[in-house]
């Protein structure tokens, strides 16, 4: 099992590449960073002839996930990962309970410490699971239907 999660699709489009793109274009906000801004546009990020890099432009949840897209005429692969921003943050979040731990053996000794164990493996399955594993469902989900509705994709199948 991965620590940070991701997913892979194949993506076949209505409509040409060049057409879809231009649509993007028009939809994305372009920017080198990839950070959350408020926009009237429904994704930021960066596009170019092959494909793009981008999250959504929802304010505090839509950089959570990255959707990645390389594509060949009217079919290509998108990857949605979590930002590395987020990854740094969720890790922090697990390692806190290890902290913790560290702290009351370090004060308390072997014997108090050996109890704290399970409340700190359920703190870091916590974490794991119902944090990063719902954030990205949710908002990798959200993400991408809207890149669905902006591209016209045809058919797009879970890897």
């Amino acid at each position: 099992m991965k620590l940070f999660p991701n997913k892979y699709f194949k993506a076949e489009l209505r409509s040409d590449y060049s057409i879809s793109m231009q649509n993007l274009k028009s939809n994305t906000d372009i920017t080198e960073s990839l950070t959350s801004d408020w926009t009237d546009k429904a994704f930021r990020g960066q596009i170019n002839d092959n494909g793009f890099k981008i999250i959504s432009s929802e304010i505090g949840r839509g950089a959570v996930c990255v959707l990645i897209g390389k594509f060949e005429g009217k079919t290509g692969e998108i990857e949605v990962r979590i930002h590395k921003a987020f990854k740094v943050m969720f890790s922090i979040l697990m390692l806190l309970p290890i902290i913790g731990f560290g702290i009351i053996l370090f004060t308390n000794g072997i014997e108090k410490s050996l109890e704290i164990i399970i409340p700190m493996i359920m703190g870091i399955v916590f974490v794991r699971f119902v944090f990063i594993e719902l954030s990205f469902r949710f908002i990798s989900n959200t993400g991408i239907n809207k890149l669905t509705d902006i591209l016209t994709i045809k058919e797009l199948i879970k890897k």
